[in-house]
């Protein structure tokens, strides 16, 4: 049997730069399903700009919405470009 097919999703997220903000975000990331494939930091004044790309199954729009719950998260944003599926190897 194959697992379900798997998209990857892109986010543009903005925290307060403040210990361990970036690791509650992965945390959360983890925690919902999905695999975190590339990440790009940059700090800018009190605030980290996050460039995110992961992959799932699950909705990426439910991940979106827990991340705006976290306290150090600004803003989470979803670039227009399209997502893709990739396919799932078979057991």
């Amino acid at each position: 049997m194959s697992e379900p097919n798997t998209e990857i999703h892109r986010f543009t997220c903005r925290l307060d730069f403040e210990p361990a903000g970036l690791e509650r975000l992965f945390q959360v990331v983890r925690r919902r399903g999905f695999v975190i494939e590339r990440v790009h930091a940059a700090h800018e004044a009190d605030q980290l700009h996050v460039d995110l790309t992961v992959s799932g199954a699950r909705s990426a729009e439910t991940l979106r919405a827990q991340l705006e719950k976290l306290h150090v998260v600004r803003s989470v944003q979803r670039p227009l470009d399209r997502c893709f599926v990739v396919e799932s190897r078979s057991a």
